[in-house]
């Protein structure tokens, strides 16, 4: 059983979750009738889940069998993952809430469904009581399993925690949480709207034309090396521990996900170890493309980085090209694909078929005008980016504070 701390603030009380909420197991889906395939049956699974908490919707799994009607989920009903592949249990124990659209969520099994036994308890804020880092590390360490970790509905129902008596007072808490990840969904909306406008534009104005085809005057047709400087990552040597620090991101393909451009990775350098590889400098307003394993990832580089040998990275001989070189390889990633299979497991585009890659290379000022309609949308993504980047490490610490009680929501006065 977790302990909490003893100072408990005034108004508030402690008890278990084993008192506020059931968990549902989910159901057993026939492995058969699991596709990759889109339709509108989707099978939740631990990987629906960021680390943190919350809702991540991609890596979709969908059901074209039979099923029970009672496990399917109903809209923002909330959910916890009871089994990680991580070695750290990145997710383990954390809750999301299912999605209000038109798809239909399965509950599957190792994926609990949280009922409430008291109505005098805000749904809301066990929601977040189930995404502070206090209640997931004690998840993890009462889980079984080293590879596969697992938890069960009583670890999870003996956590102790204290929450204030009053539900006013518990959804005051939740409302300032929720205000948070609305904002940033909204964000994350906006930012979905102008990549996709800056993919119409860029189909408008170049999907017409293919290498083979008769190219306006001022086009022709080139290698990808020709107009960028390619450059392959390498990891600096693991044995030196003063090689790695908090100077120079070094990015890898997890820091590539779902990113247009990426604002910092999970790993750094220290000038001392990236100047022992000075060749593997990327440049703000590169273009880093994952080559290796997970082919095709797309991703513009913010800042001075370097890259593990996974990732291959244009840094382009002109500027205004930025926009055309991130729209052309994002939309060859079937392409980069076919091109690594090369027969083995391990799908791998090397360097030099990398910088070989032909493509139609518009006229300059063709270009030029294109980077003058597309560089507000991208300046707009990134800006969109940063104030997600920040609402983010608001709420999170936040988070902690007001369910201990240290900030109370009534002007978040300290205790």
């Amino acid at each position: 059983m977790s302990s909490v701390d003893e100072k408990m603030p005034e108004g508030w009380v402690k008890d278990t979750l084993g008192e506020v909420i059931d968990i549902k197991h989910g159901f057993a889906f026939k492995g058969e009738f699991i596709t990759l395939q889109s339709n509108n049956k989707i099978l939740i699974t631990p990987g629906n889940f960021k680390v943190g908490g919350g809702f991540k919707s991609n890596k979709f799994k969908y059901y074209t069998g039979d099923y029970p009607e009672n496990y399917v989920l109903k809209p923002n009903d909330v959910i916890v993952t009871m089994t990680d592949l991580s070695k750290e249990g990145d997710t383990l124990g954390f809750s999301a809430k299912v999605p209000n659209d038109e798809k239909e969520y399965l509950h599957n099994q190792r994926i609990g469904l949280i009922q409430f036994k008291n109505s005098d308890f805000d749904k809301e804020y066990v929601y977040w009581l189930l995404r502070t880092k206090h209640y997931q590390k004690s998840i993890v360490n009462s889980a079984t399993g080293s590879t596969v970790r697992h938890t069960s509905p009583s670890r999870i129902q003996e956590y102790q925690f204290k929450y204030p008596e009053d539900k006013k007072e518990q959804k005051a808490i939740a409302n300032v949480l929720t205000a948070f990840d609305d904002k940033i969904e909204n964000l994350r909306a906006q930012n979905q709207t102008l990549e996709q406008t800056a993919q119409t534009i860029f189909k408008e104005w170049f999907g017409l034309y293919q290498i083979d085809d008769v190219l306006p005057e001022g086009w022709r047709v080139g290698k990808l090396g020709e107009i960028g400087t390619i450059v392959c990552g390498k990891t600096p040597s693991k044995s030196k521990s003063d090689y790695y620090g908090d100077d120079i991101p070094f990015i890898k393909i997890p820091d590539m996900h779902n990113q247009v451009f990426i604002l910092g990775a999970n790993d750094n350098l220290t000038l001392m170890g990236a100047n022992s590889q000075r060749k593997k400098m990327i440049p703000k307003n590169s273009i880093i493309v994952s080559c290796i394993a997970t082919v095709g990832l797309v991703s513009l580089s913010t800042q001075d980085c370097q890259t593990n040998q996974q990732i291959n990275s244009v840094i382009p001989i002109n500027e205004f090209m930025r926009e055309y070189l991130y729209l052309k390889l994002t939309s060859l990633r079937k392409y980069l694909n076919d091109l690594g299979s090369g027969g083995t497991a391990t799908l791998n585009v090397n360097t030099s078929t990398f910088s070989n890659i032909e493509l139609v290379i518009p006229a300059k000022d063709f270009l030029m005008k294109f980077n003058k309609i597309q560089s507000p949308l991208f300046e707009k993504i990134l800006s969109n980016l940063k104030q997600i980047q920040t609402l983010t490490q608001t709420r999170d610490t936040l988070l902690p504070k007001l369910m201990r009680g240290e900030l109370r929501v009534n002007g978040l006065k300290k205790e």
